[in-house]
């Protein structure tokens, strides 16, 4: 028995056992060729014993059976393949409600595509009928294979000039071969997703391609050069056109039914230059355009150059599948994710060189996160994403949504997507995306939901104490995203030799010890977008990434949490205008969480740009409050060491210097971090910090129910620290971020305490001199007062914790 044959059996025994309805026709419904070694015709009525299939009968072909299709089938209930099938060589149509392959169905080889016009239509009305557990309207192929190998060609390209609206002829890179009569999608090339555009090509002439109506959208095709770097944001044209269909019947755009292709259960699919259209069934679950489910190790398989258009339900899925081919491939027009990894197990896989584009948000997808759809949604990072662009998203271009272990089919407890070092992502494009181009954040949890999501590489993902391992996201071009081109969450990351231009923010990291490296940002290029009839443009008719809010500010890199930092980076075009401010360097606003005062900058450079814009402080955002980073070589004050703060007095002093331009003060200071916890249910806002001088911050926490609080302070100072509501029973206070570093603390405190250092009492001091010379953690109580006076030490730590109890 073939290993085929066997996973069949498996799984007609484990159907039984499960209750799963197999629908089996009667032999008055069911016609089946003969068993033949020789190869026979499906024209022949021998091939049948004397009749020919009829419309409305469900067909067999036996195993061991070879049968060459040389005519049009006629609308069959159904077609099961146990043996071969084979197209002739000619222009043919299958049309059935369901194609189930066991056996082999082919439409040329790889050696020799096929090069008429094939077409297999897949029909019916919505419908529970669950064919071998793959539903109806199918082509599924259950441990047998499929070979559809149409004509090989170029299945996308970019314009080599702008066309403008109104624009009937567009000029292409490259000659791809393409056709009059062959359709054809043009991308966004700016904020707007939906400014793509599908035409029918009428002529071809060399890289001229003339259309069949006039162009509604400027799109983009101009290569700009910035500090001798290109930016390209050329739009993308896919071709839709194949000449093998997969397709839904005429009913299926209407109705959200439409055909799928399914491969399970050890089976094996060739597929190269096919076109899949009318596809995919709303709302459903496993029903997607070409879906490769639970095949397990796949290295042989592959979906090339095809392309996959009008989906009701994703593009391509890959679940419970490793080491697949993806390649070459135009996913157009489709509700919800687009190339899809669904569980988090799935590793190995090649997903190279494809475009996406008119990916459509949902109310009623299969997830939540469908209302905020990736054109590539990734959920282990052990896999290869390189080549490919991510050309028009309501949400994200590429989002790695990483669980904490696989969910789903794949619940692998040994398994951990967020400590799994990155594969391969390398020379992607993500633009016109109505959020992020790369999100690294947001991993679902089993039930659907995501959580932030803290993505940290490890040697050993399953010791989270092993060494780390740098997740490098290199070569990436991230242009004309409302929001970020770039947004990262967890630590020891790197985008490195990447181009971000015309985004609202070009990158953010939430993270630690994550950096942007050799990097060109772009603040505003020549390509200035379009805006609808009833959006406002911004300055001199510019579209805007938050056409809503047009205040908002343009960034290049925003700091944010840290350590993290930018260095041998070229920033251009970052200029203030009346409508909006801009700086290369900011802060993300507005912020209520800790940043670090390590954040910083180096060997940058600034190309008709303000530096530096620092937004005023918001109320109550205790981030705001605490902004700090350093430039380390003076690439951006002038001299290295200097501190680039934000317009808060309590971190100012006499060797601070404001610039106005950039809203902030570049001071000769070292900055570290104080962080004041308490115990539940005592909440910490509002904390009241006031240092000798006088000069006094109220911090709230980040949120209503805090126990705790951080921010940036200047060292080797004494500070009142005043709690709401007296200071609470159990308090600490750390000095973080400043080994080789001191801060004593004024704050009153009943006769009976505990100071402690890890469990451990620290020296008291008699005299406050004492306390002043002491080269350790330790403090001076003075009774008069009911003052404790903490002097914090962190002699050779970057965590010096002190914890004050009251009896």
């Amino acid at each position: 028995m073939s290993s085929s044959w066997r996973a069949i059996t498996a799984f007609l025994a484990a159907a039984l056992i499960a209750g799963v309805t197999i629908p089996v026709a009667s032999a008055a419904e069911t016609v089946s060729a003969r068993g033949s070694s020789t190869v026979q015709r499906w024209s022949q009525p021998s091939t049948w014993g004397g009749t020919l299939p009829a419309a409305g009968q469900k067909v067999v072909v036996p195993a061991n059976s070879k049968i060459v299709l040389d005519v049009d089938t006629p609308a069959l209930a159904g077609l099961r393949i146990d043996g071969s099938l084979r197209f002739a060589n000619k222009d043919l149509e299958l049309t059935s409600r369901y194609v189930v392959v066991h056996g082999a169905l082919r439409i040329g080889r790889a050696d020799k595509p096929f090069k008429h016009r094939a077409v297999i239509t897949l029909t019916g009305a919505e419908s529970e009928q669950n064919v071998m557990d793959m539903g109806t309207k199918v082509l599924g192929v259950m441990g047998g294979r499929l070979d559809l190998h149409g004509r090989r060609i170029p299945g996308w390209t970019q314009l080599a000039k702008t066309a403008g609206p109104g624009a009937t002829e567009i000029e292409v890179l490259g000659t791809p071969r393409w056709r009059a009569g062959d359709r054809i999608v043009l991308a966004s090339s700016d904020y707007w997703r939906s400014h793509d555009e599908e035409r029918t090509i009428t002529r071809v002439s060399g890289s001229t391609i003339e259309l069949d109506e006039a162009l509604d959208y400027r799109h983009w095709g101009e290569l700009q050069t910035f500090a001798g770097r290109e930016v390209d944001e050329r739009a993308e044209v896919g071709l839709l056109s194949r000449n093998i269909v997969v397709r839904g019947d005429s009913s299926s755009d209407d109705t959200g039914f439409g055909a799928h292709t399914m491969i399970m259960h050890g089976g094996e699919a060739h597929i190269d230059g096919v076109e899949f259209t009318n596809v995919g069934q709303r709302d459903r679950l496993r029903r997607y355009p070409v879906h490769f489910h639970m095949d397990g190790d796949a290295p042989t398989s592959y979906l090339r150059r095809s392309s996959i258009h009008d989906s009701s339900n994703r593009c391509v899925t890959i679940h419970g599948t490793n080491r697949l081919k993806v390649q070459g491939n135009v996913c157009y027009d489709h509700i919800g994710h687009g190339f899809f990894l669904e569980d988090g197990a799935e590793t190995g896989n090649r997903i190279t060189g494809n475009l996406g584009l008119g990916t459509r948000e949902t109310d009623h997808g299969l997830l939540p996160t469908d209302r905020q759809p990736a054109t590539f949604w990734i959920t282990n990072p052990d896999n290869i994403v390189r080549n490919n662009a991510a050309a028009g998203s309501d949400g994200f271009g590429f989002w790695y949504a990483l669980p904490e272990h696989p969910t789903g089919l794949s619940i692998r407890p040994d398994i951990w997507p967020r400590r799994t070092p990155l594969g391969v992502f390398r020379n992607n494009v993500a633009h016109s995306n109505g959020d992020r181009g790369l999100n690294v954040d947001s991993g679902p949890r089993p039930n659907g939901q995501t959580e932030a999501t803290y993505y940290a590489p490890r040697v050993d993902p399953s010791d989270r104490d092993s060494e780390y391992v740098v997740a490098r996201f290199d070569r990436l071009t991230a242009y004309m995203n409302r929001d970020r081109g770039v947004w990262l969450r967890g630590e020891h990351h790197v985008v490195s030799n990447s181009v971000l231009a015309d985004n609202r923010s070009g990158a953010t990291f939430a993270s630690a010890e994550s950096f942007l490296e050799d990097s060109l940002v772009v603040g505003e290029t020549a390509n200035k977008g379009m805006t609808e009839s009833w959006e406002d443009p911004g300055h001199d008719g510019r579209a805007l990434p938050f056409f809503w809010e047009p205040e908002v500010q343009i960034t290049g890199f925003e700091f944010y949490d840290g350590r993290v930092g930018v260095r041998n980076t070229t920033f251009v075009n970052f200029k203030s205008n009346p409508v909006r401010p801009s700086g290369a360097l900011g802060y993300l606003a507005p912020d209520a969480f800790s940043i670090d005062p390590k954040n910083f900058a180096e060997t940058v450079t600034f190309v008709d740009s303000t530096p530096v814009y620092l937004a005023p402080p918001e109320p109550g955002m205790d981030g705001d409050l605490a902004k700090v980073f350093v430039d380390r070589d003076g690439s951006v004050t002038g001299t290295s060491g200097r501190a680039v703060v934000v317009d808060n007095p309590f971190l100012l002093s006499d060797r601070c210097n404001f610039r106005a331009v950039w809203n902030a003060h570049v001071c000769n200071e070292d900055y570290v971090s104080l962080w004041v916890g308490t115990e539940n249910p005592t909440k910490i806002k509002p904390l009241t910090i006031t240092r000798d001088d006088g000069a006094t911050q109220t911090l709230m926490g980040c949120c209503d129910d805090s126990t705790d609080t951080i921010t940036s302070i200047l060292p080797n100072q004494s500070y009142g620290v005043a709690f709401n509501e007296g200071t609470p029973v159990d308090a600490r206070f750390v000095l973080w971020r400043g080994s080789g570093r001191s801060l004593t603390l004024r704050l009153a405190v009943s006769s009976t305490f505990s100071v402690n250092r890890w469990g451990w009492p620290i020296p008291e001091k008699n005299t406050l001199a004492g306390l002043a010379a002491s080269d350790e953690s330790s403090y001076h109580y003075d009774a008069s007062s009911s003052t404790l006076h903490l002097k914090i030490v962190a002699e050779d730590t970057d965590w010096e914790e002190i914890r004050v109890r009251s009896r």
